[in-house]
């Protein structure tokens, strides 16, 4: 009933069950609702080119996004992923 945080975890049960594809429709939509944990993991997918093409950039954006609403773990991968661009 759009839900974003049921919708994130609709996204995780299709990421566990192997179907990716899916999981990134349930993954944008709780995303573009401002839910931080589908922010990070929508940006996971894209880093991974799971369910989507690997980008690289829309994966930074995303991390970003999911980074500048609290989101701890999206916190490190960014300063991560930074300190990966400048080595």
């Amino acid at each position: 009933a759009g839900d974003p945080e049921a919708q994130n975890d609709v996204a995780m049960l299709f990421l566990a069950a192997g179907r990716p594809k899916a999981a990134v429709y349930w993954l944008e939509l709780a995303a573009e609702q401002g839910y931080a944990d589908a922010m990070h993991h929508l940006g996971r997918c894209h880093l991974e080119g799971s369910g989507v093409p690997r980008d690289e950039n829309l994966a930074i954006m995303w991390i970003a996004k999911a980074a500048s609403r609290g989101h701890a773990i999206a916190r490190e991968q960014l300063f991560v992923l930074k300190q990966g661009a400048l080595t």
